[in-house]
């Protein structure tokens, strides 16, 4: 059975076939959604938020049960490129607007983090499943020497 209408994205979705850049790290979380942005801890281990160094956003594999990658899984993360990311509750988003994210990942104009080289490509968006998702465009891989904002 089909819904009438089918939502526009879901988080973590790639939004186009355009130019991006995916790289795979090792989750050290526990559990780790699709759509929230990651970094790697100390160990080099993918956790929300920023860790050590901010990564990118999670991106979505059909190969993942449940929706969330889990520990010691491989988990694919949009370093360039345009991605729907998970909103912080009662988040904002505004369309071209810098992106700042939480401590568990996700995004909004305002939050703890500031996202290097991220601009929302959408407003807020309410989905039936995933809640409320943006779409965020990544520039140019993060660098080694990014670093966290914020605090």
């Amino acid at each position: 059975m089909y819904d009438d209408q089918m939502d526009i994205a879901f988080a973590g979705m790639k939004a186009d076939s355009g130019d991006d850049r995916v790289e795979s790290f090792p989750v050290g979380a526990d559990t780790l959604a699709f759509g929230v942005v990651t970094g790697t801890d100390a160990n080099g281990l993918l956790v929300a938020g920023p860790g050590t160094k901010v990564r990118g956003i999670t991106v979505h594999s059909h190969a993942v049960k449940n929706a969330t990658y889990v520990k010691t899984e491989c988990a694919s993360v949009m370093t360039r490129g345009l991605v729907w990311a998970v909103v912080t509750d009662e988040g904002e988003v505004t369309e071209d607007g810098p992106v700042s994210y939480a401590a568990n990942g996700t995004v909004a104009d305002a939050g703890a983090n500031v996202l290097p080289n991220a601009v929302f490509r959408s407003g807020l968006v309410s989905t039936s499943f995933y809640g409320d998702i943006a779409l965020v465009e990544l520039h140019n891989p993060f660098s080694e020497t990014d670093t966290v904002s914020g605090g």
